[in-house]
């Protein structure tokens, strides 16, 4: 008798716990409207208790009355910060996506099934059991005001270089816009304006270090027509990174299964045949990736890596022949060396024009070395 008194009396509690909290729901609703940052902030933290309650958090009053005062919040400091007022710019963020979690969660919890007075479900001429709600078409209207707001704090991030911030915003932009509410309310970009959010979202990336989803977005920029910003430039480094990341795992299947995509996706671009000749001369060695080399060099003459990586190749394939005969005379070099040699000069030259500073030094060592190499032989240039 004493344990059911028990259960009874923690029964009991719980009920008034959850009215407790369903009561301080309907009050912070009442200060949800309001256009006072202190007010609001004081919403936010009043109805914690609500959305951790099994009760109430099962109620999509709650997460609506907490969204609506995320929301609003942000509204307020927005409004502040356009008036060149200081606002904590954190706080800020913190609101705006507190408030897109908050609804999102409330959207699937609000529907009531319909009953009849006997207390059975009223059904749909298909069958199925009719459903109402209450706050969806609230809800999914402040969800879709505040879409183009992540988008701007996004930028926000990126100005302030809050790199790590920005690349969740993008994510979470990008999310937004496949909702059916986005695209019923008619949000979308333009082409220009998508190439453009797709390199700042890869950019972002590329200083998180996530150079795989860097690429791919720099990339469809690149393929949308943005030019600004080097974006060429962001997008070959952030493939080298992911190359020599999986080269130096010893993932040189992964590596060259990242290239071959890239190259299926633009097929005349030199820069990729490049990257894949590093890659093979690292798997399989100089013959190997002779091939990819000189197809980098006639896609683009003017590619100063490509032109010293082929002149490389041919220097390195000189040099394995005089590994191989260690006792042979000068005499007996000259025919086998002197070809090699000729075909590795015009392309480590071509560099060394191209590109004084980055390629063209490497260049000038190997062809210095050919030099030295050709006096030790009694070879005339």
């Amino acid at each position: 008798m004493k344990k059911m008194f028990l259960l009874l009396a923690c029964t009991s509690m719980m009920a008034s716990s959850a009215m407790a909290q369903m009561s301080i729901v309907k009050e912070v609703a009442k200060a949800a409207g309001s256009n006072k940052i202190e007010e609001l902030q004081g919403a936010l933290q009043a109805i914690q208790p609500a959305l951790n309650n099994p009760e109430t958090a099962m109620n999509a009053q709650t997460w609506f009355v907490a969204g609506k005062a995320a929301f609003g919040l942000f509204d307020q400091m927005q409004a502040h910060k356009q008036l060149g007022d200081a606002v904590d710019a954190a706080e800020m963020g913190k609101a705006l996506m507190d408030g897109f979690n908050y609804l999102q969660t409330a959207l699937p919890l609000d529907s009531i099934k319909e009953t009849n007075k006997d207390g059975s479900f009223k059904l749909d001429s298909d069958g199925h059991v009719k459903v109402k709600t209450k706050f969806s078409k609230d809800i999914t209207s402040l969800l879709a005001s505040h879409i183009n707001d992540v988008y701007v704090f996004a930028g926000d991030c990126i100005n302030d270089q809050k790199y790590d911030e920005a690349t969740k915003a993008y994510d979470y932009f990008f999310n937004l816009m496949e909702k059916d509410y986005a695209k019923k309310a008619g949000i979308s970009l333009s082409a220009e304006d998508l190439a453009m959010t797709k390199f700042f979202q890869g950019f972002a990336q590329y200083y998180t270090k996530d150079y795989a989803n860097a690429y791919k977005n720099l990339t469809t920029a690149v393929k949308g027509g943005y030019k600004e910003n080097s974006v060429d430039l962001y997008q070959t480094s952030a493939l080298a990174n992911v190359v020599q990341d999986k080269i130096d795992a010893k993932d040189f299947a992964g590596a060259n299964a990242f290239v071959d995509e890239a190259i299926a996706a633009t097929p005349n671009n030199s820069v990729l045949y490049d990257m894949k000749g590093f890659v093979v001369e690292q798997d399989k060695g100089t013959d190997a990736a002779v091939p990819f080399y000189q197809k980098a060099v006639e896609l683009d003459p003017n590619n100063a890596d490509a032109n010293f990586n082929l002149g490389r190749m041919y220097y390195n394939q000189a040099s394995v022949i005089i590994q191989q005969n260690p006792d042979a005379t000068t005499s007996q070099m000259v025919p086998k060396l002197q070809p090699i040699y000729e075909k590795a000069l015009p392309y480590l030259k071509k560099a060394v024009e191209l590109d004084p500073e980055k390629a063209g030094n490497g260049a000038k060592r190997l062809i210095e070395d050919i030099d030295y190499k050709y006096e030790q032989m009694g070879i005339k240039k």
